[in-house]
C-alpha cells in the first residue's frame, strides 16, 4: 500500500509538473509572439521612414540638380562665389580714376557697393534678356548701393539715358 502511495504520489508530482511546464512553455510561447509583434510593427514604422527619407533625398537632388542649372557652381572655368539675385544695373560714362585707382574702361568696369561686392572680384552680369557682361568691380558711386550695378561704357548721356535702369538682373560673383 505505501509503494502504491509513493507511486501515486510520484504520478501527481509527475503530472503537476509536466502541466506547470507546459503552462511555463505556453507563457513563453505568448511573450515571444508578442515581442515578435512589437518587433514587426517597429520594423514597418522605421521602414516607412526609410521610405519617407528616401523621398526627401529624392526631392532635393532635384532640387540641387535645378538649383546648378539656376546657380551654377561654375562659369566659364570660374568658381562661383556667390549670387544676387534681384540686382539692378545702371550705366555710366564718366572719364577718370576709379575708386580701386584704375581707369574707368568701357568692357571692364562696373562701380558696385563695397559692402555687397569687394572691389577687385571680377563679375559676371546676366541681364534678363539674356546679354551678358563680365565686368571687374573697379569703381564705387554715390548712388551705387546695395544690389545696383553701374556699368562704364563708352556712350553718350543721351543714350545712357535710353538705356535706363534694368531690374532683374543676375550677378554671379566670381573667384579670380
Amino acid at each position: 500500500m505505501r509503494l502504491k502511495l509513493t507511486i501515486g504520489t510520484i504520478i501527481i508530482a509527475l503530472i503537476l509538473g509536466v502541466g506547470i511546464n507546459y503552462k511555463t512553455i505556453i507563457d513563453q510561447k505568448q511573450a515571444d509572439e508578442a515581442r515578435i509583434a512589437q518587433i514587426t510593427s517597429e520594423a514597418q514604422v522605421s521602414q516607412q521612414k526609410v521610405e519617407d527619407m528616401q523621398k526627401d533625398i529624392a526631392i532635393l537632388r532635384r532640387e540641387l540638380a535645378v538649383q546648378r542649372d539656376v546657380y551654377p557652381t561654375s562659369r566659364g572655368g570660374h568658381r562661383v562665389a556667390r549670387y544676387i539675385d534681384g540686382a539692378q544695373v545702371t550705366w555710366y560714362n564718366d572719364i577718370g580714376k576709379t575708386a580701386s585707382g584704375t581707369i574707368a574702361t568701357s568692357g571692364r568696369t562696373v562701380a558696385v557697393d563695397p559692402d555687397v561686392v569687394p572691389l577687385g572680384s571680377e563679375v559676371e552680369i546676366v541681364m534678363p534678356d539674356g546679354r551678358v557682361f563680365r565686368r571687374i568691380a573697379e569703381d564705387t558711386g554715390g548712388a551705387v548701393k546695395g544690389k545696383v550695378f553701374d556699368v562704364h561704357i563708352d556712350a553718350s548721356d543721351e543714350e545712357l539715358y535710353e538705356l535706363g535702369r534694368t531690374h532683374g538682373v543676375r550677378v554671379f560673383v566670381l573667384d579670380r
